[in-house]
Protein backbone atom coordinates (compact mmCIF):
# COMPACT_ATOMS: atom_id res chain seq x y z
CA UNK A 1 0.00 0.00 0.00
CA UNK A 2 1.40 3.34 -1.12
CA UNK A 3 0.58 6.85 0.01
CA UNK A 4 -1.93 8.15 -2.53
CA UNK A 5 -0.58 11.70 -2.49
CA UNK A 6 2.87 10.43 -3.47
CA UNK A 7 1.44 8.29 -6.28
CA UNK A 8 -0.66 11.23 -7.49
CA UNK A 9 2.44 13.41 -7.75
CA UNK A 10 4.27 10.72 -9.71
CA UNK A 11 1.48 10.43 -12.28
CA UNK A 12 0.69 14.14 -12.41
CA UNK A 13 -2.65 14.13 -10.58
CA UNK A 14 -3.20 17.14 -8.37
CA UNK A 15 -5.71 15.83 -5.83
CA UNK A 16 -5.77 12.16 -4.82
CA UNK A 17 -9.24 10.76 -4.23
CA UNK A 18 -8.14 8.38 -1.46
CA UNK A 19 -5.50 8.04 1.27
CA UNK A 20 -3.73 4.96 -0.06
CA UNK A 21 -3.36 2.96 -3.26
CA UNK A 22 -2.81 -0.80 -3.19
CA UNK A 23 -0.58 -1.77 -6.11
CA UNK A 24 0.12 -5.37 -7.09
CA UNK A 25 3.72 -6.48 -6.70
CA UNK A 26 5.35 -8.63 -9.40
CA UNK A 27 2.11 -9.28 -11.28
CA UNK A 28 0.05 -7.81 -14.06
CA UNK A 29 -2.91 -6.91 -11.86
CA UNK A 30 -1.97 -3.25 -11.58
CA UNK A 31 -4.05 -1.42 -8.98
CA UNK A 32 -5.85 -3.72 -6.55
CA UNK A 33 -7.81 -1.08 -4.70
CA UNK A 34 -7.88 2.10 -2.66
CA UNK A 35 -7.58 2.77 1.06
CA UNK A 36 -10.09 5.35 2.34
CA UNK A 37 -9.36 7.10 5.63
CA UNK A 38 -12.07 8.38 7.93
CA UNK A 39 -15.10 7.12 9.79
CA UNK A 40 -17.94 5.88 7.56
CA UNK A 41 -20.38 6.28 10.47
CA UNK A 42 -19.61 9.98 10.81
CA UNK A 43 -22.54 12.02 9.40
CA UNK A 44 -20.05 14.15 7.44
CA UNK A 45 -18.34 11.17 5.77
CA UNK A 46 -18.46 11.40 1.98
CA UNK A 47 -18.23 8.25 -0.13
CA UNK A 48 -16.02 8.80 -3.19
CA UNK A 49 -16.54 6.20 -5.92
CA UNK A 50 -14.05 7.51 -8.50
CA UNK A 51 -11.39 5.29 -6.97
CA UNK A 52 -8.56 3.26 -8.46
CA UNK A 53 -8.96 -0.51 -8.49
CA UNK A 54 -11.99 -2.66 -7.80
CA UNK A 55 -11.83 -2.58 -4.00
CA UNK A 56 -12.56 0.31 -1.65
CA UNK A 57 -11.01 -0.56 1.73
CA UNK A 58 -12.01 1.36 4.86
CA UNK A 59 -12.61 0.95 8.58
CA UNK A 60 -15.96 -0.41 9.72
CA UNK A 61 -16.43 2.75 11.75
CA UNK A 62 -17.31 3.95 15.21
CA UNK A 63 -19.99 5.94 16.99
CA UNK A 64 -17.34 7.49 19.23
CA UNK A 65 -16.18 11.09 19.16
CA UNK A 66 -12.97 9.90 17.51
CA UNK A 67 -12.37 6.88 15.31
CA UNK A 68 -10.45 4.87 17.90
CA UNK A 69 -12.21 6.03 21.05
CA UNK A 70 -13.43 3.35 23.46
CA UNK A 71 -17.14 3.49 22.60
CA UNK A 72 -19.43 0.74 24.06
CA UNK A 73 -22.28 1.66 21.67
CA UNK A 74 -20.24 0.19 18.82
CA UNK A 75 -20.96 -3.33 20.11
CA UNK A 76 -24.64 -2.67 20.83
CA UNK A 77 -27.61 -2.57 18.44
CA UNK A 78 -26.98 1.12 17.76
CA UNK A 79 -23.60 0.37 16.21
CA UNK A 80 -24.88 -2.37 13.92
CA UNK A 81 -27.87 -0.24 12.95
CA UNK A 82 -25.56 2.63 11.96
CA UNK A 83 -23.42 0.34 9.82
CA UNK A 84 -26.53 -1.21 8.25
CA UNK A 85 -27.88 2.23 7.36
CA UNK A 86 -24.57 3.19 5.76
CA UNK A 87 -24.48 -0.03 3.73
CA UNK A 88 -28.11 0.33 2.64
CA UNK A 89 -27.33 3.77 1.27
CA UNK A 90 -24.07 2.73 -0.38
CA UNK A 91 -25.13 -0.59 -1.94
CA UNK A 92 -26.66 0.70 -5.17
CA UNK A 93 -23.97 3.32 -5.96
CA UNK A 94 -21.28 0.71 -5.33
CA UNK A 95 -22.97 -1.81 -7.61
CA UNK A 96 -23.39 0.77 -10.38
CA UNK A 97 -19.73 1.75 -10.08
CA UNK A 98 -18.57 -1.87 -10.04
CA UNK A 99 -16.82 -1.44 -6.68
CA UNK A 100 -16.53 -3.81 -3.74
CA UNK A 101 -16.42 -2.10 -0.34
CA UNK A 102 -14.21 -4.03 2.06
CA UNK A 103 -14.58 -3.14 5.71
CA UNK A 104 -11.51 -3.51 7.92
CA UNK A 105 -12.61 -4.72 11.38
CA UNK A 106 -10.90 -3.33 14.49
CA UNK A 107 -11.42 -4.32 18.10
CA UNK A 108 -12.80 -0.84 18.90
CA UNK A 109 -15.09 -0.54 15.88
CA UNK A 110 -18.56 -1.77 14.98
CA UNK A 111 -17.06 -4.86 13.35
CA UNK A 112 -14.77 -5.79 16.21
CA UNK A 113 -14.31 -9.54 16.18
CA UNK A 114 -14.56 -12.74 14.18
CA UNK A 115 -18.19 -13.51 14.98
CA UNK A 116 -19.40 -10.03 14.12
CA UNK A 117 -17.53 -10.13 10.82
CA UNK A 118 -19.02 -13.52 9.93
CA UNK A 119 -22.51 -12.25 10.75
CA UNK A 120 -21.96 -9.18 8.58
CA UNK A 121 -20.87 -11.32 5.62
CA UNK A 122 -23.96 -13.52 5.97
CA UNK A 123 -26.28 -10.51 6.19
CA UNK A 124 -24.72 -8.83 3.13
CA UNK A 125 -24.26 -11.90 0.97
CA UNK A 126 -24.73 -11.03 -2.69
CA UNK A 127 -24.19 -7.32 -2.04
CA UNK A 128 -21.06 -5.27 -2.89
CA UNK A 129 -19.53 -5.61 0.57
CA UNK A 130 -16.72 -7.70 1.96
CA UNK A 131 -14.09 -7.89 4.68
CA UNK A 132 -10.47 -6.75 4.58
CA UNK A 133 -9.15 -8.95 7.36
CA UNK A 134 -6.43 -7.40 9.52
CA UNK A 135 -5.66 -10.02 12.18
CA UNK A 136 -3.48 -7.64 14.19
CA UNK A 137 -6.32 -5.12 14.49
CA UNK A 138 -8.53 -7.65 16.28
CA UNK A 139 -6.06 -7.95 19.16
CA UNK A 140 -6.08 -6.03 22.43
CA UNK A 141 -3.05 -5.80 24.76
CA UNK A 142 -4.41 -8.48 27.09
CA UNK A 143 -4.83 -10.87 24.14
CA UNK A 144 -1.12 -10.90 23.30
CA UNK A 145 -0.34 -13.70 25.74
CA UNK A 146 -2.60 -15.97 23.67
CA UNK A 147 -1.75 -14.43 20.30
CA UNK A 148 -1.26 -17.82 18.62
CA UNK A 149 -4.82 -18.88 19.44
CA UNK A 150 -6.38 -15.56 18.45
CA UNK A 151 -4.52 -15.45 15.13
CA UNK A 152 -5.59 -19.03 14.42
CA UNK A 153 -9.25 -18.20 15.06
CA UNK A 154 -9.22 -15.01 13.02
CA UNK A 155 -7.35 -16.36 10.01
CA UNK A 156 -8.90 -19.81 10.20
CA UNK A 157 -12.44 -18.40 10.27
CA UNK A 158 -12.11 -15.42 7.92
CA UNK A 159 -9.03 -16.04 5.79
CA UNK A 160 -10.93 -17.93 3.08
CA UNK A 161 -13.77 -15.37 3.08
CA UNK A 162 -11.79 -12.14 3.09
CA UNK A 163 -11.42 -10.04 -0.05
CA UNK A 164 -8.04 -8.78 1.15
CA UNK A 165 -5.76 -9.49 4.11
CA UNK A 166 -3.85 -6.62 5.72
CA UNK A 167 -0.59 -8.14 6.96
CA UNK A 168 0.82 -6.09 9.82
CA UNK A 169 2.34 -6.62 13.25
CA UNK A 170 1.81 -4.86 16.57
CA UNK A 171 3.81 -3.83 19.60
CA UNK A 172 2.76 -2.26 22.91
CA UNK A 173 2.73 1.53 22.93
CA UNK A 174 1.64 4.31 25.30
CA UNK A 175 -1.93 4.28 23.93
CA UNK A 176 -2.38 0.55 23.41
CA UNK A 177 -1.05 -1.50 20.52
CA UNK A 178 0.81 0.23 17.70
CA UNK A 179 0.77 -1.16 14.16
CA UNK A 180 4.22 -1.85 12.71
CA UNK A 181 5.48 -3.70 9.60
CA UNK A 182 5.19 -7.48 9.65
CA UNK A 183 8.00 -9.01 11.72
CA UNK A 184 8.86 -5.81 13.62
CA UNK A 185 6.44 -6.38 16.46
CA UNK A 186 5.64 -9.06 19.01
CA UNK A 187 3.41 -11.43 17.02
CA UNK A 188 4.74 -14.91 16.15
CA UNK A 189 5.96 -14.45 12.58
CA UNK A 190 6.22 -18.12 11.66
CA UNK A 191 2.78 -19.02 12.99
CA UNK A 192 1.20 -15.94 11.40
CA UNK A 193 2.72 -16.72 8.00
CA UNK A 194 1.81 -20.42 8.11
CA UNK A 195 -1.81 -19.62 8.96
CA UNK A 196 -2.00 -17.30 5.96
CA UNK A 197 -0.60 -19.98 3.67
CA UNK A 198 -3.05 -22.53 5.05
CA UNK A 199 -6.26 -20.50 5.06
CA UNK A 200 -5.95 -17.59 2.62
CA UNK A 201 -6.49 -18.46 -1.07
CA UNK A 202 -3.61 -17.62 -3.38
CA UNK A 203 -5.79 -15.19 -5.35
CA UNK A 204 -6.60 -13.06 -2.28
CA UNK A 205 -4.41 -9.94 -2.10
CA UNK A 206 -2.06 -9.73 0.87
CA UNK A 207 -1.63 -6.02 1.61
CA UNK A 208 1.59 -4.74 3.18
CA UNK A 209 2.54 -1.09 3.75
CA UNK A 210 5.09 0.31 1.33
CA UNK A 211 7.32 1.31 4.26
CA UNK A 212 9.41 -1.73 5.11
CA UNK A 213 7.79 -3.73 2.32
CA UNK A 214 10.83 -5.70 1.13
CA UNK A 215 11.79 -7.00 4.59
CA UNK A 216 8.18 -7.75 5.56
CA UNK A 217 7.53 -9.61 2.30
CA UNK A 218 10.65 -11.70 2.82
CA UNK A 219 9.62 -12.58 6.37
CA UNK A 220 6.15 -13.52 5.13
CA UNK A 221 7.63 -15.76 2.46
CA UNK A 222 10.12 -17.42 4.80
CA UNK A 223 7.92 -17.64 7.88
Amino acid sequence: MHDAAMVARLVGVGHPCCAGVVLAHDSGLGCVGAWIEGNPLDPDFLLELELPGSRAILWSGSLGESLFADEPRNWMPAGRAALAAFCDGAARPLALAGKLMCFRPHHRHVLSDVQGSLSFLRERQGQPFGIALSPADLLTPDMLKDADDHLARAIGSLGHLADAVMVEDVRPGPDGLERVPFGEGVLPVGRYASLIREHVPAATPLVLPAAGFAAAAERLKAG
